[in-house]
């Protein structure tokens, strides 16, 4: 029988150590090869979305649908990306984030069989109901993944590029769509959709487990391989140092390259594990919840944080999926054939890919709050612009403008900001939560539209429904969001930890505690 004893200083310095190397590495070619992998299956995800939107025009004459159908097949896709999206972040919390990841691929991929052969309106809407549980899921586990395992200065540019690789899908989808549907008919998008499968497998075979996911289960032998192979650069080489350094230290230090303080109580072991388990320093504040509990995302230093991010998903949602499921049909009313509605559709989601590129770069200078806020605002007054525009070169340049600030550059950022702002502990179950109220917009929307155009209405109550739900996420997030540029993941979940817990109003690093919509 062994007995219980404090860990040396070596032991204890291992876990912060590897978190440092990791943090301050370059980006190397291996980073290369499993950020390509992801955004693959990311891309997969989004082009699989947007074949509502692609095939509907041809799936309403053959299985005769209403415009009330229409939107419910639009919704049920949403529906059951709502059900993977809030599931599979506490699975993967749990289970970690590869294997997970992979298995989405394969539901989505699968079940595109199932569209692809519908034999009537029921059918059709069972197969897209399994698909959205699968690219729920996906998002809820891919973001977190790659906040996780980048280099902490590349977090924002590469996360907002994978969400510009999700976005690209929407308009690749609609250009497949172009030149496929005329000709083949709806089933053959379906018949494409199927490739996701195929990447499952790819994705096992090249993507490690998440090195903060291992270093949680005291699985520092397999978290120290996985760094070895992806570390590299004077910081990572100079690691023991620094995270030496950071042992008995107090709050973070408000730098980016500050190094996260080192938990210094021992660790119990896990079951059947022959290595003492890792505590690290950023879960104390979920110490006392069980990993994946929506309870800690509601805990009072992040209720605030939380709930006006799930308001601002909500919004987002109802704006990006909203546009690609109804934009093709609206743009046929107004007189276009289905190949010009398909073809403005592509390039006026196509610059929501541009404004997610450029996301990243802007956040990190600016900030996240403001460029979430500004973004927002500006698409809403753009939205109200476009719907009274007539001419085709206007609505087309006014919708680009209008995608560019709304799903470019706030919906990107706030996918940033969403896989970053939790800790370890609940990361994949606190960006599950906010793609589900995101999938929640898209879930009710489309519905609403149905009902809209079933009742006649003007075609300017579509614009100024988008240009209200813009604005009221932008007012959101410039009130209730935090601040994360320039921090770590552990340095964020320590100074959202230090609210309120420092005497005199204060935190242990000298600055008042965080308080929405200051950042600080």
């Amino acid at each position: 029988m062994t007995r219980d004893r404090a860990p040396d200083s070596t032991t204890t310095a291992q876990p912060a150590q590897l978190l440092h190397r990791l943090d301050h590495s370059r980006f190397t070619r291996r980073h290369a090869v499993i950020y390509g992998t992801a955004l693959i299956g990311h891309f997969l995800d989004g082009f699989t979305i947007n074949l509502t939107g692609v095939v509907l025009p041809g799936v309403i004459p053959d299985f005769h649908l209403t415009s009330d159908q229409a939107g419910y097949l639009s919704s049920v896709l949403f529906g059951g990306m709502l059900v993977g999206a809030a599931v599979a972040g506490a699975v993967s919390d749990r289970f970690g984030r590869k294997v997970p990841l992979a298995f989405c691929l394969l539901v989505f991929g699968g079940f595109s069989v199932l569209a692809a052969l519908s034999w009537d309106y029921s059918s059709l809407m069972a197969a897209r109901f399994c698909q959205g549980i699968g690219l729920g899921a996906e998002i809820a586990i891919v973001l977190p993944y790659i906040t996780e395992f980048v280099p902490h200065r590349h977090r924002a540019p590469l996360v907002t590029s994978a969400t510009g690789a999700w976005l690209i899908g929407l308009p690749v989808a609609a250009v497949v769509g172009a030149a496929l549907v005329p000709a083949l008919s709806w089933r053959a998008m379906f018949v494409v959709g199927t490739v996701p499968v195929l990447v499952s497998g790819l994705i096992l075979a090249v993507l490690p487990e998440s090195v903060r996911y291992l270093l949680r289960h005291g699985r520092v032998d397999a978290a120290r391989e996985i760094v070895g192979s992806l570390a590299a650069g004077p910081d990572a080489a100079g690691s023991d140092a620094a995270g030496s350094g950071a042992a008995g230290s107090g709050a973070p230090k408000d730098t980016a390259t500050a190094t996260p303080a080192e938990d210094d109580r021992p660790a119990k072991a896990p079951s059947g594990r022959g290595e003492p388990g890792v505590v690290l320093p950023e879960e104390e504040a979920s110490a006392r919840n069980p990993a994946g509990s929506v309870l800690n995302l509601l805990s009072p230093r992040y209720a605030a944080f939380t709930v006006s991010l799930w308001f601002m998903e909500l919004c987002a949602g109802a704006f990006l999926y909203g546009l690609s499921t109804w934009l093709p049909s609206i743009l046929e009313k107004r007189g276009n054939s289905l190949l010009g509605s398909l073809t403005y559709t592509a390039i006026i989601t196509a610059t929501g890919v541009a404004g997610a590129l450029l996301a990243g770069q802007i956040a990190g200078r600016i900030g996240r709050r403001i460029t979430i806020g500004v973004s927002f605002l500006v698409s809403g007054a753009f939205c109200l612009v476009w719907g009274a525009a007539d001419a085709t070169g206007a609505v087309v340049v006014l919708g680009c403008c209008a995608t560019f600030f709304g799903s470019g550059l706030a919906g990107s950022t706030l996918f940033v900001y969403a896989s970053e702002l939790y800790p370890t502990v609940n990361r994949a179950t606190g960006l599950g939560w906010a793609a589900a109220w995101q999938k929640a917009g898209g879930l009710v929307i489309p519905t609403v539209i149905g009902w809209i155009l079933a009742a006649h209405a003007p075609g300017y109550v579509f614009f100024v429904l988008f240009a209200g739900v813009s604005v009221l996420a932008g007012i959101s997030a410039l009130l209730a969001t935090f601040e994360t540029r320039g921090k770590t993941v552990e340095q964020i979940t320590a100074h959202i930890a230090a609210r309120g817990t420092a005497p005199n109003d204060t935190a242990a690093d000298g600055h008042h505690p965080v308080r929405p919509g200051t950042g600080r």
